[in-house]
């Protein structure tokens, strides 16, 4: 169980071990202006042996376990099972990390045209653009985006407005 979410921690360990991922989720929407909450850090990566064994070598000194089941003992399954893996929900001692290989608008390969690089409390990521993320958003139809839909959509038509615009903020 972690002790709390240190989202900078993590994309900081993530960044240095050379992982291959995009910011996407509530902190992307953070990124771009949105004030929402968010419990977790969502990215999207390459669910190939080599990036996963990045990630676990960066992760591994905090602990990981299965977010969806508790009960099972710390990750310890090699790069190579996980990679059939579609998704990975991992708890750490330094968070929730949410690790997906596919989004509703693609998987990495399909969406490294559609990010921005931004500095994260320190931390230079690339980030899913504005306009894929709320793409991504209304593709998943949940429930729990839509008043985040509403303000990203809101933090466009602002951003289209404004006398200097940049597509993605």
């Amino acid at each position: 169980m972690s002790r709390g979410q240190d989202t900078p921690r993590l994309l900081r360990l993530l960044t240095e071990a050379g992982v291959d991922f995009i910011v996407v989720g509530g902190v992307a929407a953070i990124a771009h202006g949105a004030t929402t909450f968010t419990r977790d850090l969502d990215v999207l990566a390459r669910f190939d042996e080599a990036n996963l064994a990045r990630l676990l070598d960066a992760i591994a000194p905090h602990h990981p376990r299965f977010a969806l089941h508790p009960a099972r003992p710390p990750l310890v399954q090699a790069a190579a099972e996980l990679a059939s893996f579609k998704d990975l929900c991992l708890d750490t001692d330094l968070g929730r990390l949410d690790v997906l290989g596919r989004l509703p608008n693609g998987a990495i390969a399909e969406l490294k045209g559609e990010v921005v690089r931004m500095d994260l409390a320190g931390v230079v990521c690339a980030v899913l653009t504005l306009d894929a993320l709320i793409a991504s958003k209304e593709r998943l139809g949940r429930e729990k985006d839509r008043v985040q839909l509403l303000e990203l959509r809101a933090i466009r038509e602002r951003l289209a407005a404004a006398p200097d615009h940049d597509a993605d903020g």
